[in-house]
């Protein structure tokens, strides 16, 4: 027997397959008009921006300090030439200062800096992405990668010379620089007003990719614990959530911190000018210390960057919904 409907299996598929796409079409624009109306909600808030400053300026404080010593470390190994000083080395160094204020020497003057630093990167970041987002468009990664570097190059840029204030109070002896103060009255008596701006282009150019980097990937990240967990993902997710994504960031962006960090350095405690700009930089360590070079102090970087990373995006998440930010937004 003929069949009159050879293909009758397909035809009765067919207008349930057209239904299911209906049915996920309308779930999908649903979801954006709820988003949507979230945007528009959170935008009338007044007081958006401080609450984003209050939260960045927690976040910031908080990790930096509980990471101060490891911090220390880090500079110590970057300044060396030649031989690389090991982790139990520069431990001697800290400790052969004499005190347990020793391992947080500078760490006055990186609260002082990083506090007003990642709240300005923090609000910057959220009001330049609202305002992409304000016609109801989805941001793309590569529009939050702009808007986390754009947003940090401008924070960091801001307080600059109180981190080349960091920088000398961490690799100097304690009796050569007294504290912030001195350190800065000094600087401007004896080397002028340049030298608060030493390693400021390879600082600009590593905090465009790193700060890119970190807030495109913790952002893309936290959406998908939060679509996950239905808005409410662990505690200790969103931590290792800001590990990963800010060590990801440093690994890209690190030569660049350790050219910032020689040019910082160069005449303290003796040491010779010898570095004419950026350029000079990383032609030197090329030739003397190959690549390898352009990575020293990275390890006890990332052993530091891991915990204040995750501890920073951590206080930075729990401080907004305390002050009534919703996490999607």
């Amino acid at each position: 027997m003929i069949s009159l409907h050879p293909h009758g299996g397909d035809t009765m598929a067919q207008p349930s397959t057209t239904y299911s796409i209906a049915i996920a079409q309308h779930q999908h624009q649903q979801h954006r008009q709820q988003q949507q109306r979230q945007q528009g909600h959170e935008a009338d808030d007044p007081f958006r921006i401080p609450k984003f400053f209050i939260a960045g300026g927690l976040a910031g404080a908080l990790s930096r300090t509980a990471t101060a010593p490891v911090d220390r470390l880090k500079m110590l190994l970057q300044v060396q030439e030649g031989k690389m000083m090991s982790l139990r080395e520069g431990m001697r160094v800290m400790a052969a200062e004499g005190s347990v204020r020793s391992f947080f020497r500078g760490n006055g003057t990186n609260v002082l800096k990083i506090a007003p630093e990642t709240s300005i990167k923090l609000a910057l970041n959220d009001h330049m992405r609202h305002s992409i987002q304000s016609d109801g468009a989805e941001i793309t990664p590569w529009q939050r990668m702009v808007c986390g570097g754009v947003s940090g190059a401008v924070g960091q840029g801001l307080v600059y010379p109180l981190d080349t204030v960091r920088t000398r109070l961490a690799v100097c002896h304690s009796t050569e620089y007294a504290g912030i103060w001195a350190t800065a009255a000094r600087l401007w008596r004896k080397e002028g007003v340049a030298a608060f701006y030493r390693g400021l282009v390879p600082s600009m150019c590593g905090i465009l990719p790193y700060a890119g980097v970190d807030i495109c990937l913790f952002e893309l990240f936290k959406d998908a614990l939060l679509e996950r967990y239905d808005g409410e993902p662990p505690h200790v997710a969103i931590v290792g959530t800001g590990m990963a994504s800010s060590s990801i960031a440093q690994f890209v962006s690190y030569p660049l911190a350790l050219v910032r960090t020689r040019l910082q350095a160069q005449g303290v405690g003796g040491r010779p000018v010898k570095y004419s700009g950026m350029g000079d930089v990383f032609r030197q360590t090329m030739a003397k210390e190959g690549v390898a070079g352009f990575y020293k102090g990275l390890l006890p970087n990332l052993i530091k960057l891991a915990p204040a990373a995750g501890i920073s995006w951590y206080v930075f998440e729990e401080a907004k919904v305390l002050m009534g930010v919703d996490p999607r937004s």
